[in-house]
């Protein structure tokens, strides 16, 4: 039997496909005489896959049924066993309920973790995004919504809730890291200047040829500091206690993000329904973390998690070496930085996406919630039952043309935790 549901304002509504003559989209329901009260299939039996379907003006598309998507795991095709729309907007349409209040409304509520990745943002960007938070917290978190607040490198409180005062106090908390990421880098700035981290860390690994061709060209470019410094051979020296410098101390800023990563999505795969974990970053050293990366997207993606990250520079440019964000038109250059690609494999393994070169973070974060407030859920029984830890890839396609997918690349095929129906407060657990 092919179903879908649809969740309208909070509440799960069923579409039902085969002995039940189906509800419309854009149409009246049948009458409750006769309707079969459809059951939950237990979401840790099945792999449940949340899909973003836009049209090429980048809005969502309602009203598509199960057989517009084709689910495929390891390029095998999937039988999909569950369907459904989940919307938090009511221009999508209202249409009565027709299945058990309790879970559904709970697989429909909205589920928010902003983490402040102090280590990774300049303490003009902190405050910016802090702002940010503290203006969606205000004025777009709505009834039935829960949030939960990682700042200073812990969960406040150890929960999530929906007490707006008690989350506007942990934004307010987050301080800003005196050894974060901007500090490492300014040196690459000042003679003898450093390209790029990807630079630095060839340099450490012994790139002759780079730091040979590096040190002659800052000593071409300002041959009054080569000079002072001693020569080429004290300039090559001086670039390579830069390099190794930053490379020690944007390993342990990186570390320490990744398990902060990891520790809150271990705790959001016990909760029923999509959870949206918000990084509040300026990206970080990935060079040496990329597997790291898919291990953990991989598995935030198999507990329902989906990770959005926001730039909190703001604008930026890439040519300009002015880091100062003070004023509009000077925006925060990336001349050195190559930190985009940690939030981007993390945003592309969980089914989420990238918000930059937005001041106002309040309008960024918005973008995040309206992106997942409307989505449907795929749930499907693998062919390969055996839950194993290997990582396994999945792709959503349609045969409709002019339409954008976005779903999670793939998952970790392991055992979930019971996972349990919430009220007022959410508790983590230790570290």
């Amino acid at each position: 039997m092919r179903f879908s549901r649809v969740v309208c304002g909070g509440v799960a509504v069923f579409l039902l496909l085969g002995s039940v003559r189906p509800l419309s989209l854009h149409g009246q329901t049948p009458s409750p005489a006769g309707v079969q009260q459809p059951m939950f299939k237990s979401s840790t039996a099945l792999v449940e896959v949340d899909v973003t379907v836009l049209d090429k003006q980048g809005r969502f598309v309602p009203g598509l049924l199960p057989e517009d998507l084709s689910l495929f795991e390891d390029g095998k095709p999937q039988k999909i066993q569950q369907f459904y729309l989940v919307t938090h907007d009511p221009t999508k349409g209202v249409i009565n309920l027709a299945a058990s209040r309790s879970e559904a409304e709970e697989r429909a509520r909205r589920f928010f973790i902003f983490m402040f990745d102090e280590g990774h943002l300049s303490a003009e960007s902190l405050m910016r995004v802090k702002k940010g938070a503290e203006d969606f917290i205000r004025n777009q978190m709505m009834p039935g919504d829960m949030a939960g607040v990682f700042a200073n490198g812990q969960m406040n409180k150890s929960r999530m809730t929906d007490d707006k005062v008690e989350l506007l106090a942990a934004i307010r908390s987050a301080s800003p890291a005196i050894d974060n990421r901007q500090a490492l880098l300014a040196p690459f700035r000042e003679f003898p200047g450093i390209p790029s981290e990807n630079d630095a860390l060839r340099i450490t690994e012994g790139a002759r040829e780079l730091l040979d061709r590096l040190g002659a060209k800052a000593c071409s470019d300002d041959p009054f500091q080569c000079q002072l410094q001693g020569g080429v051979q004290q300039v090559e020296n001086l670039m390579q206690q830069k390099a190794r410098l930053y490379v020690r101390s944007a390993r342990v800023l990186t570390d320490t993000t990744l398990q902060n990563i990891r520790y809150v999505s271990a705790n959001l795969t016990r909760l029923l329904g999509r959870k949206t974990f918000v990084l509040m970053t300026e990206g970080f050293f990935t060079e040496e973390s990329r597997q790291q990366l898919q291990t953990i997207a991989a598995q935030t993606a198999r507990g329902g998690t989906t990770i959005y990250t926001i730039d909190g520079r703001g604008l930026f440019n890439t040519i300009g070496r002015n880091p100062d964000v003070t004023m509009a038109s000077a925006a925060r250059s990336l001349a050195f930085d190559n930190g985009d690609e940690g939030p981007s494999i993390l945003t592309a393994g969980t089914g989420g996406m990238m918000v930059h070169g937005i001041d106002d973070i309040g309008r960024a974060i918005g973008m995040v919630a309206s992106d997942t407030s409307s989505y449907y859920v795929i749930g499907y029984q693998p062919e390969n039952g055996v839950m194993d830890g290997k990582y396994r890839s999945i792709d959503v396609k349609t045969q409709a043309k002019g339409l954008d997918i976005r779903a999670r690349k793939g998952y970790a095929a392991v055992d979930l935790p019971p996972q349990e129906l919430v009220r007022r407060a959410v508790a983590f657990g230790q570290r």
